[in-house]
């Protein structure tokens, strides 16, 4: 017996190495593709805001250029790659699921990406424009306007970052909920000490305006209502196993 689920377990190692093998494969494949044919248009697409205001891009080390066209390759090519890296991380994990928990996946997969996605397109059409015309309003009269390529990017990231994280709010609450460990009652009379966190959680993700603080808090409040009304109508799986 002991023989047996050291065979078992080292089939399951050797499954996992190879899945590993194949992620690394997919986002090694798509890193070099978009870094050797489209990296031009994504530092086009990421520079428009500031562009669309007269506002020129400096460089003030010789290999900054080269960092941040490779760190934006990189963010591109996971998020390219991520359908397939989890397509093989579904194959490794579908022996082991129920044919409802295999649905479940799929369906929870899909939801996450298309929230993600909407999280970062609403950060960078609508809030980061508003943003950066805010701090450069702020800033005439006092000194001209000089941003480096590598620490806007950079600020561009870890801006529009949070935002896809915080839209995935309602499928967190409904996996929660689904697995019993919240309960719709809590969510609803816990809203008011919620809606006061969420309002702090946008002062430190965003930067120290007040519009951008509203435009992250208002969405995440919207969100967090659409998880309490999703969590009212999700039963949890040991009570439907019950029923």
């Amino acid at each position: 017996m002991d023989a047996e689920l050291k065979q078992a377990f080292g089939e399951h190692l050797a499954e996992l190495r190879k899945t590993l093998i194949y992620c690394l494969v997919a986002l090694a494949a798509a890193f070099v593709i978009i870094f050797g044919f489209f990296n031009d248009v994504f530092m086009d697409i990421l520079l428009k805001s500031l562009r669309d205001m007269n506002l020129n891009v400096v460089y003030t080390m010789l290999g900054e250029v080269w960092a941040t066209k490779m760190k934006v390759s990189f963010m591109v090519a996971f998020i390219a790659a991520f359908p397939f890296m989890s397509f093989f991380v579904w194959r490794f994990l579908a022996p082991a699921l129920y044919p409802q928990e295999k649905k479940m996946f799929g369906l929870c997969f899909f939801a996450a990406l298309i929230l993600f996605l909407a999280g970062v397109a609403f950060a960078y059409f609508a809030v980061l424009p508003v943003t950066v015309r805010f701090f450069v309003a702020f800033g005439e009269g006092t000194a001209d306007a000089m941003l480096t390529v590598g620490k806007y990017v950079s600020f561009l990231f870890g801006f529009v970052i949070p935002f896809g994280l915080v839209f995935l709010m309602p499928l967190v609450i409904y996996l929660l909920r689904k697995v019993g460990l919240i309960s719709a009652e809590v969510l609803v009379r816990t809203r008011k000490y919620v809606w006061i966190l969420l309002l702090i959680v946008a002062a430190v993700l965003t930067p120290p305006d007040v519009v951008s603080q509203l435009m992250l808090f208002m969405p995440m409040m919207l969100l967090w209502e659409i998880g309490i009304f999703v969590a009212k109508r999700t039963t949890p799986r040991g009570e439907r196993e019950d029923a």
